[in-house]
């Protein structure tokens, strides 16, 4: 997969393109299913699968300002599992830039057809484009007609009767609810982040714990402990765990030792490691309880031991098949390793 920054001036090689529209924040199982019709469209054409997305992403902006904690899968995350869905180029337009003050009309003909050689575009029902989201599908399926491109509108896929969206995994990561956000996602929601030192507290209590350096625009879950699984990750792998094991993950001002930022502080279960210098991946499978005041370290300790016991249980049943869905929409079995950023 290349990945290449949009500019007016961006020349890309002459071939017919199939073109997805979205900002595909987090890749969930709805962006995973546009990308497989996207995919089957541009085999028929012989064709480059090619996604448009931004960094910044829009929903990381309210009132003109960038505010942190607002995305699902910052944009290496987010390349990764692309990649692993097949598509062969990703355009990435910054936000707010120069794209966003081009007329409907003109950013049709200009870029998706003159510059990108598009033959086909594929988008949902909902999206919007264009100066101010004027543009819509109505007008994409007329420019279609008129400029010789074809226009596939996918309705959204439903998970009950719940509709799969970014939006709905952001609500329900807000809520605590890391099942049911992976079940939209088709795998669990994740961290990835480095490890960066500690106070030492959990080792002095017994339990010892891996403060993670969370990427500013990565969406937290709701304050609280949760079980899940952990494991060292590659700096450029988001998928592959080495010695997966059990973990209780506190997320929150962790009030009893300390009054500060928030923080994700794990504790893998088991045998203790020492993580420091390496990159975690931390996946969240079940709330446990929220986050509490005790009022005095003996009883933080008793509560991260009954805390641990829940997570090493849950963390010992097999993922749902829900949880398993993404996985076997990826289209490759190996992930080749390298820079996210090759430029055609």
């Amino acid at each position: 997969m290349k990945r290449v920054d949009w500019s007016p001036a961006l020349t890309l090689p002459d071939r017919p393109r199939v073109t997805a529209l979205g900002a595909f924040d987090g890749v969930h199982l709805g962006h995973a299913k546009t990308i497989q019709a996207m995919r089957r469209i541009a085999r028929t054409h012989d064709a480059e699968a090619t996604i448009l997305t931004f960094d910044p992403g829009p929903r990381e902006f309210n009132g003109g300002d960038r505010l942190p904690g607002r995305r699902l899968t910052p944009l290496d995350e987010q390349l990764f599992y692309l990649r692993r869905l097949g598509v062969d180029l990703v355009v990435v337009f910054e936000f707010p830039g120069e794209i966003h003050a081009v007329e409907p009309e003109e950013f049709v003909r200009d870029v998706l057809v003159a510059q990108f050689s598009t033959v086909h575009v594929v988008a949902s029902l909902t999206h919007r484009f264009g100066y101010r989201g004027s543009g819509d599908i109505h007008l994409l399926q007329k420019l279609g007609d008129e400029l010789g491109f074809g226009v596939d509108i996918l309705e959204p896929v439903l998970i009950g009767a719940e509709r799969v969206s970014s939006t709905r995994i952001r609500d329900l990561l807000e809520e605590g609810e890391v099942h049911e956000a992976g079940g939209l996602l088709g795998r669990p929601y994740a961290i990835h982040a480095p490890v960066m030192t500690g106070r030492g507290m959990g080792r002095q209590i017994g339990y010892p714990t891996a403060n993670l350096q969370i990427p500013p625009e990565k969406i937290l879950p709701r304050d609280g402990v949760y079980s899940g699984l952990a494991g060292v990750v590659d700096s450029d792998d988001y998928e592959t765990m080495e010695q997966t094991r059990g973990a209780a993950i506190n997320v929150g001002l962790a009030p009893t030792v300390r009054d500060e930022e928030r923080v994700v502080e794990v504790h893998v279960i088991g045998e203790h490691c020492d993580f420091r210098g390496k990159s975690l991946k931390v996946e969240f499978l079940r709330w446990l309880r929220a986050e509490e005041e005790f009022e005095d370290l003996k009883s933080l300790s008793k509560q991260i031991g009954i805390d641990t016991e829940r997570a090493a249980a849950i963390a010992q049943a097999p993922l749902t098949a829900e949880m398993r869905q993404f996985q076997r929409m990826c289209t490759t079995d190996h992930v080749i390793r390298r820079s996210d950023r090759d430029i055609l």
